[in-house]
Order: C-alpha cells, then structure tokens, then sequence
C-alpha cells in the first residue's frame, strides 16, 4: 500500500485493505460454524434404509413385516435396541406406524429421512421416517 504526501491512502488501496479484511472474517466465520456444528462425540450408528423399502401401504395402514430384518442389523451393529416411526404427511388417512425392538435405555441417536413407499394402488407416495438407535 503506498501513502500519498499527507500519510493517506488512496481510494483503490483502501478498498483493497477492506475487501482482505472482509475475507478475511468471512473464512473465520465459515470455519467457526463448520466446527460449531461438528458434534464429532456421538456414536457411529447406521441402519440402512433399503430395510424400510419393504414397507407398503394397504388399506390406510402401513403394512410390511420388517422387524425380522431390523433384528439382524441390530445384532450386526451390537445396538442395544431400535425404534422406527413411519408416517405419510398429509390428510391422506394412513396411521403411523411404530416399530420398537429391544430396549431404549442408554444413549440415543436418531435420524429422520424421506423415502417411497407403493400403494396397492400403484400410486408412490412420500413418507417420513425416524430411526433411533440405543447404544
């Protein structure tokens, strides 16, 4: 940066020093909130969602027989239990569907997630899942 005769900077110098500063801050805080929202400390859990494809919807209910292999994900993982609600958003008429295998007494993960599920209708419709795991 180069000073005029009077110690000042001219206008392109001064506009350069604050666009550094303003890059500056902005990486300072973008890497400030990457890190803030790393929690880093929580327990690797993992159920595939592929598992849930085998539910369908009959007659205003969530039918399917799944628990069979949620059991064998859990003795996979060593998880001390499993819980999944299904729901279809909207006024369509079909009742949630709650599945809980094993005990939920310990520390919990959950992860929420959209999927397909057919009608016997042919029609896909969009439901919301929530799995948590016990560890």
């Amino acid at each position: 940066m180069r000073f005029n005769r009077k110690g000042e900077l001219g206008f392109p110098e001064a506009i350069m020093a604050a666009m550094i500063v303003t890059m500056v801050l902005t990486l300072y805080i973008g890497l400030f909130a990457l890190n803030a929202a790393d929690d880093g400390g929580g327990p690797d859990v993992h159920i595939d969602h592929r598992i849930l494809g085998d539910l369908t919807l009959e007659d205003g209910e969530i039918t399917g027989d799944i628990e069979a292999r949620l059991v064998s994900e859990m003795d996979r993982h060593s998880y001390r239990g499993v819980s999944v609600i299904c729901e279809v958003p909207g006024d369509l008429g079909f009742a949630d569907r709650h599945i809980k295998i094993g005990s939920m007494d310990g520390k919990i993960s959950s992860e929420r997630f959209v999927f397909l599920m057919v009608s016997t209708d042919g029609r896909m419709i969009p439901a919301i899942a929530e799995v948590a795991v016990c560890v």
